[in-house]
């Protein structure tokens, strides 16, 4: 994959190390060198190494320079063959400093603390306004309620309007090393087939993550915790359900996508595409802060961060994911807006219950069972896509610029102030409301 960015993505012939020993302040112990604290040490551009041993050598299918060295003035040592190119899957770990790299994920949760704090505060703010134009629209309601369409608009403008523009203001301030992939690179070139191959994969994720989220959320409530989902696409209005369309299917899918693939990744790519790509779809679990969404977005967020960086074009996610809520929040709604005493009826074996159920809701019956077995289809199809690419190891990750060891990785990623304080109070409300609600 070619970067023009970066040396190592790039079709120029590696740099030529110096053929002495490298003048960097470096204590010389038995076991290598050791460097300043705060630093990872590898071969990088300046011919530092801890050891000239196998586990730190030029990206995969690279020779090593000619004339090079060890700090120690070792020659690099030569693969069996005869050859100097590192073994296939190699990874080469560069010298990279740990504070700039936990300055710039910390960075990344103070970025998202801003933008749900500030949507949690505009809200409110809004909501109160809100009650006053309910008021102004019809003198009986008392508060904004019973507009849900109304409630729905201004807490689209807390969210996209007020809140994102500011969070922005923080995570401009990272550097960014964006995914620029070019032709024959994998994943370079991403048609339509592919598009619907990941969408298809998705199923199974959402279906799995549904269960596991329902599961739980009923075991720490007690049966007593609802989807937060149900309570947003509440309305009966057809001025209603054209606004939660538009929210789900539009507003949504950009400024998640933007913040979680775009700014994120492009900001943490750098220290590592796997990284890059967990730690994008963990915090986008995290940020819905309920169990029902929890799980399946961040399976979700794993197969769209993937995407991003293997392709580095936005609207292939922005299109899955409008996608996958637009089944989801406006098709599911729609096809299983059922009597419950229909459903029970359909669902009783009795065959007279049955014909009864269709003689009263016949054409709503036949969407659901349709809709029903249309999904099932999906989640099984898409079981066999992801079985035949973990078997194929069709998974690819290029090497990044400043590649962390994986000793350094949960570190630098979690273990910063920005990450911690975001994770803290997304877990708490995640698993705190359904507890509170159990002895409620």
């Amino acid at each position: 994959m070619s970067d023009p960015q970066h040396p190592q993505y790039s079709q120029q012939p590696p740099q030529q190390y110096p053929s002495q020993p490298s003048q960097r302040p470096a204590q010389q112990t038995p076991g290598g060198y050791r460097y300043p604290s705060g630093y990872q040490s590898g071969y990088a551009s300046g011919g530092y190494a801890a050891n000239p041993v196998a586990g730190y050598a030029p990206p995969a299918g690279q020779p090593y320079p000619a004339g090079g060295y060890a700090p120690a003035g070792q020659p690099y040592p030569a693969y069996p063959g005869g050859g100097r190119l590192a073994p296939r899957g190699t990874v080469h770990y560069p010298e990279v400093n740990l504070r700039t790299a936990r300055k710039a994920f910390s960075r990344m949760g103070w970025t998202l603390l801003v933008w749900m704090l500030c949507t949690e505060l505009a809200a409110m703010l809004l909501r109160l306004v809100g009650n006053v134009l309910a008021q102004e629209i019809d003198p009986a309601a008392r508060t904004l309620d019973k507009f849900p369409w109304l409630s729905l608009m201004l807490s689209n403008v807390a969210q996209y309007c007020v809140a994102l523009p500011l969070c922005l203001i923080v995570v401009f301030t990272i550097p960014k090393y964006p995914p620029q992939p070019h032709r024959p690179d994998p994943g370079a070139r991403f048609g339509v087939r592919d598009w619907l191959t990941i969408l298809i994969m998705g199923f199974p994720i959402m279906f799995v993550g549904s269960i596991l989220g329902s599961s739980l959320s009923d075991l720490l409530s007690g049966g007593k915790f609802g989807n937060l989902l149900d309570s947003v696409a509440s309305g009966t209005t057809p001025l209603d359900h054209v606004v939660e369309g538009i929210t789900f299917v539009v507003f949504a899918p950009l400024a998640e996508e933007f913040i979680f693939r775009r700014c994120l990744i492009d900001r943490t790519r750098v220290y590592g595409e796997k990284l890059a790509v967990f730690s994008s779809a963990l915090l986008f679990g995290l940020m819905h802060s309920n169990l029902y969404q929890f799980f399946y977005a961040f399976g979700w967020g794993l197969l769209w961060g993937y995407v991003y960086v293997r392709t580095g074009k936005l609207r292939y996610t922005i299109a899955l994911h409008a996608t996958v809520n637009f089944i989801g929040g406006v098709v599911a709604p729609a096809a299983t807006d059922i009597d419950d005493k229909d459903l029970n009826d359909l669902m009783s074996g009795d065959v007279q219950r049955i014909t009864a159920a269709f003689g009263r809701s016949g054409p709503q019956l036949i969407g659901y069972m349709l809709y029903t077995v249309l999904i099932l289809a999906l989640v099984i199809a898409g079981v066999v896509l992801l079985v035949n690419a973990i078997r194929r190891k069709r998974a690819y990750f290029q090497q990044s610029p400043k590649e962390l060891v994986p000793r350094n990785r949960v570190r630098v990623a979690l273990a910063n102030p920005g990450i911690i304080v975001f994770v803290i109070l997304t877990v708490l409300t995640t698993f705190i409301t359904p507890l509170m609600m159990r002895f409620s």
